[in-house]
């Protein structure tokens, strides 16, 4: 079947003409395209929209989430257990992101103007992302789940090891990574595909490989 290419170019500029009054990114240029702008705005539509739900989930004990100034829900934000997600202003949640929540106190922490996408979250503790941050369909998780001693695996009474994940501003963090207990992540680093941080990254550095190790400096640090 044809595609009629008048029509919808006419229903592209209806949503554009009843979009138009909502607000745009705080990091926003003059170049982005009007399909862009459309796009973000029936993301920032959909954001408001998803708010009662989460509120209910809340209520009946579910995770607590807090968003920013002009979030924007591009795909799915499903959040599970009794934790907390904090999201910052001009943020954008991709795909089908997962920040799950294994303790009360558990708290996920999302920076200003960062992009999420798809990025599957396990927090015991504390996971906190700085600003201007791109996640990938990457797994961040700061608990081991079960205790690593022969002995102890299945013993529910053995807490396992925990230790908070630190990432720090304009990150990247490529799809297929996962990034464990404990790392800190320095500034403007990135992480290749497929990698596996078991240890800090260095501020400016790229890492890649089970475990990941450096292999070059990042153009501009």
């Amino acid at each position: 079947m044809r595609t009629n290419g008048g029509g919808w170019r006419s229903l592209k500029k209806l949503a554009a003409l009843v979009l138009a009054p909502l607000p745009v990114p705080g990091r926003a240029s003059s170049g982005s395209s009007e399909g862009l702008w459309l796009r973000w705005r029936w993301g920032w539509v959909r954001g408001w929209a998803a708010r009662p739900g989460w509120r209910a989930r809340e209520l009946l004990g579910g995770s607590r989430i807090r968003v920013g100034r002009r979030f924007a829900l591009f795909g799915r934000l499903q959040a599970r257990g009794p934790g907390a997600v904090v999201i910052g202003d001009d943020v954008i949640v991709d795909a089908l992101t997962t920040p799950f929540t294994h303790a009360r106190e558990a708290r996920i922490e999302i920076g200003s103007g960062s992009y999420v996408n798809g990025t599957r979250f396990g927090c015991a503790s504390l996971i906190r992302i700085g600003e201007r941050a791109i996640l990938g369909d990457a797994r961040l998780i700061d608990t081991d789940f079960h205790p690593v001693h022969r002995a102890e695996r299945h013993d529910p009474r053995v807490a396992p090891a925990t230790a908070p994940i630190l990432v720090e501003e304009n990150v990247w963090v490529g799809a297929g990574a996962a990034v464990l207990k404990g790392v800190h992540i320095g500034k403007d680093a990135v992480v290749g595909f497929g990698s596996v941080v078991v240890q800090d990254v260095e501020a400016g550095s790229i890492v890649a490989g089970n475990p990941a190790r450096p292999v070059a400096r990042v153009p501009g640090t």
